[in-house]
């Protein structure tokens, strides 16, 4: 599990919620991250080391704050490269 975590990811934990859902969408960002429930929309408070231990994936990656500063700190990997392709 990447240890970066933004606003509007999608992130599959590894038991179901009791409503049956298992993704989770990040709503809040700090030294907790706030996660709301994709099924029933139940709200979560889950400090990260927790958080990092319990999820099993990413599905979805938010939106960058700032794209420049997503390319100096992780490469321009996060943008597809078929930039010419056609």
């Amino acid at each position: 599990m990447a240890l970066d975590v933004r606003m509007g990811d999608v992130i599959e934990m590894r038991k179901a919620h009791p409503c049956g859902g298992v993704s989770w969408e990040v709503v809040r960002v700090g030294a907790d991250v706030g996660l709301r429930c994709s099924t029933c929309d139940r709200r979560i408070l889950m400090n990260r080391p927790t958080l990092f231990r319990r999820a099993k994936r990413m599905v979805e990656r938010g939106v960058p704050v700032d794209p420049a500063i997503e390319e100096t700190l992780f490469g321009s990997s996060t943008e597809p490269a078929n930039e010419g392709a056609e």
